[in-house]
């Protein structure tokens, strides 16, 4: 396996201001690195949940293959809720204390993570079936870990609707070091960190707090910013930072 590399971009602030889907995708990464045999798990229900919602849309809840796929997905459902759990477990342990370090002094964050099925296979499975007619007439399945969700909340309100722009900006990049240590923990190794326009949206005191945060990272660190005057790194050596320019397409070191 080659080196693993996480990536911080502008758009990455869906995982704060967006519905649960990109923060699901991310605990998939997580899950990844911690559990590999998971994404066979999440293959597997994701083919079960698509033949279910099929049967109830042509056949209604009396189908006679629901049992079958409903097996099916309350068997690899739990095992992908267990490995979800687990990411979670992980990067929400991470998640604090990566915030905590960048953000505004005494901002408050809580991260928590609500299931959406269930790690107990005969559990899975009996919600399934009692869910028959609910999701036949929703057309979408009410229950299993594609309702999984993290909730973020800064100061006692929802950072989806209410942080602020920087605010976003500061938690998606502490959850992005959050995955980085996850994948540093599961592989004993480092794994690259890549910054995309990482000091938008940020005032100079929070940018300088999230370089001095970054600096003590073992991982080798590439960043591409339109400002390179809000990195200063006074004492640093050529072996501890090297700049590069875009010119023209071609890049020229400094």
């Amino acid at each position: 396996m080659g080196s693993a590399a996480v990536v911080f971009h502008p758009g990455d602030v869906e995982l704060v201001n967006a519905n649960a889907a990109a923060r699901r995708k991310l605990l998939d990464r997580v899950a990844l690195y911690l559990d590999p045999t998971s994404s066979d798990a999440r293959l597997r229900y994701a083919r079960a949940l698509k033949e279910r919602k099929i049967a109830l849309d042509v056949r209604g809840p009396g189908a006679g293959e629901l049992d079958a796929f409903e097996q099916l997905m309350a068997e690899h459902g739990a095992r992908f809720a267990q490995a979800r759990a687990q990411a979670a477990e992980r990067l929400l342990a991470a998640l604090a204390p990566a915030f905590l370090r960048m953000a505004q002094p005494g901002l408050e964050l809580r991260a928590s993570y609500k299931p959406g099925g269930s790690r107990d296979a005969a559990e899975f499975a009996a919600e399934l079936s009692g869910r028959r007619q609910r999701d036949a007439r929703q057309r979408a399945a009410s229950y299993g870990p594609q309702r999984d969700e993290i909730q973020l909340a800064v100061d006692g309100r929802s950072a989806r609707h209410h942080a602020s722009q920087g605010q976003q900006r500061i938690l998606t990049l502490a959850l992005k070091v959050a995955e980085l240590e996850c994948i540093r923990d599961a592989r004993r190794a480092h794994p690259v960190l890549l910054l995309d326009d990482v000091s938008s949206e940020l005032d100079p005191a929070r940018t300088g707090a999230v370089y001095d945060f970054l600096r003590e990272t073992q991982s080798q660190v590439f960043v591409t910013t339109t400002r390179p005057e809000m990195f200063p790194t006074p004492g640093a050596s050529s072996l501890e930072r090297a700049d590069w320019r875009l010119v023209s397409g071609a890049l020229e070191k400094l």
